[in-house]
């Protein structure tokens, strides 16, 4: 698709091509490859915000060089920018996946622990959570927009349905006994979960949505 022919002539571009036998394996292999000290990753048809999302970053980062940084993408299906809550707790993370590609690892975290393979599809929802509910890792909210996120992806093909219900509910009793999955089931229900994933994802009502989320987050 002339990708790599199109990559702007810059000495700080570098390209490996190795085979892979997934998502999860080629980002483990980009992990081992890569000298920076933060990670982000770019999956197909998705890319930053701005010119300026990567500086927006480095700032946020500054000195403080925390574990893990997160901040808001834009959804090209809804023409929305998704809301996420500033802080994740154990109740935050059974609720709501932060977007892969808004999230920043700092290297050493990835390369002394990389994405379990045995979760094809839902990997880096397992380091979040292991990072978040074993380590009691805090992630750093950033009040930016890193990523222009395409959506559709293999997560939420027809294909992956039935795996990735069998993957969700062996990552809920890895992470959560359960009667706390009981207590946020029922917690979720109370709050009309199925009517806020319809309206998360309407064309006509997300903008109304998001932008009431985003008012309670704040």
């Amino acid at each position: 698709d002339v990708s790599i022919e199109e990559l702007p002539n810059d000495p700080r571009n570098r390209v490996v091509i190795k085979k892979d036998t997934g998502i999860y394996d080629a980002m483990n292999q980009g992990v081992g490859e890569a000298r920076g000290d933060y990670l982000i990753f770019m999956n197909c048809g998705d890319w930053f915000y701005s010119a300026d999302a990567l500086q927006e970053i480095a700032e946020g980062i500054g000195e403080d060089r925390e574990p893990l940084y997160y901040g808001k993408c834009f959804d090209r299906m809804t023409g929305q920018v998704r809301a996420y809550p500033k802080q994740l707790t154990r109740m935050t993370c059974y609720r709501t996946m932060i977007c892969h590609q808004a999230t920043v690892y700092r290297a050493d975290v990835l390369k002394n622990r990389p994405y379990d393979l045995s979760y094809p599809i839902l990997a880096d929802r397992e380091t979040l959570w292991h990072l978040v509910c074993e380590k009691k890792v805090e992630p750093k909210y950033l009040d930016t927009v890193i990523a222009d996120y395409q959506g559709g992806g293999e997560s939420a093909s027809e294909k992956y349905i039935q795996r990735n219900r069998a993957d969700q509910q062996r990552l809920l009793d890895t992470y959560y006994p359960k009667s706390e999955q009981l207590k946020y089931k029922l917690m979720m229900a109370l709050t009309f979960q199925k009517l806020r994933v319809v309206l998360s994802k309407s064309p006509k009502y997300s903008k109304y949505y998001f932008k009431t989320i985003q008012t309670l987050y704040d």
